[in-house]
């Protein structure tokens, strides 16, 4: 009779960590199956629809390797974001070729953004964003001053009242650009390419002789910098804290 029973306790095992895993398995997908959703309307100052902007959801309990969650908003200004994990995010908008940089970043606003929580008991959530604030256009060219030969520079703006406040990237401003700059803020900016002495707003090329950036809102200002070859050791690459490899000295 033993012989008969032996058999059994191995295959009640196998059904107790089957049954585990399956119960494990359920839970994951809950976790991550996606049932939360954010739909509401984004409005100019004046109450208008805005049409075409785009709404992003970015999460604020997460990390995201993936693309942020989002939108493009309807004729009435609708956007809907579905398939979200529950959690917490910061909702923006942004409407960039007309001058409404995204939110999110504390570079161009100083609104603190109301986080939307999605839970179990409360999945669906509705947002009312308000475009703005508006910002000005820096538009024109980065060239060699000798050759006239194009250049894609590294770029540094950063807040002359707080200089942790920054936007610093290689893509921001091109051989050609078109770069939204807050509005009513003073603004340093830097362009700095390996191989050129570094340039500062309006012109000069010592850290010293800066002067302060200032658009109104939907102002455009066409600046045409052209890099002096060179090489100044003592300010090269970013002056801030985040800088991309080959804009580093």
């Amino acid at each position: 009779m033993n012989s008969r029973l032996l058999p059994a306790v191995p295959l009640f095992l196998v059904a107790v960590l089957s049954s585990c895993a399956r119960q494990s398995a359920v839970r994951v997908v809950a976790a991550d199956e996606g049932l939360g959703l954010i739909e509401g309307t984004v409005i100019y100052e004046d109450g208008r629809p805005a049409k075409g902007a785009t709404v992003s959801a970015f999460p604020l309990d997460r990390g995201l390797a993936a693309k942020v969650p989002s939108a493009d908003t309807d004729e009435l200004g609708h956007f809907q974001i579905n398939h979200l994990w529950l959690g917490k995010f910061a909702v923006t908008a942004k409407k960039e070729d007309e001058g409404y940089p995204d939110t999110n970043s504390g570079f161009y606003s100083d609104s603190k953004i109301a986080p939307i929580t999605l839970s179990l008991s409360h999945p669906f959530a509705t947002d009312t964003i308000l475009l703005g604030p508006k910002a000005g256009f820096l538009v024109g060219t980065v060239t060699d001053a000798v050759t006239g030969a194009p250049l894609d520079p590294c770029v540094d703006f950063h807040r002359a009242s707080d200089p942790n406040n920054f936007l610093s990237s290689d893509g921001l401003v091109n051989a050609k650009y078109r770069v939204l700059v807050p509005s009513d803020r003073d603004v340093i900016m830097k362009i700095w390419h390996q191989g050129y002495l570094p340039w500062y707003y309006p012109g000069a090329n010592h850290k010293s002789e800066a002067k302060p950036l200032r658009l109104k809102s939907g102002e455009e200002r066409t600046l045409y910098i052209r890099l002096q070859p060179g090489n100044d050791a003592s300010d090269a690459g970013c002056n801030t804290s985040l800088c991309f490899p080959h804009c580093r000295p």
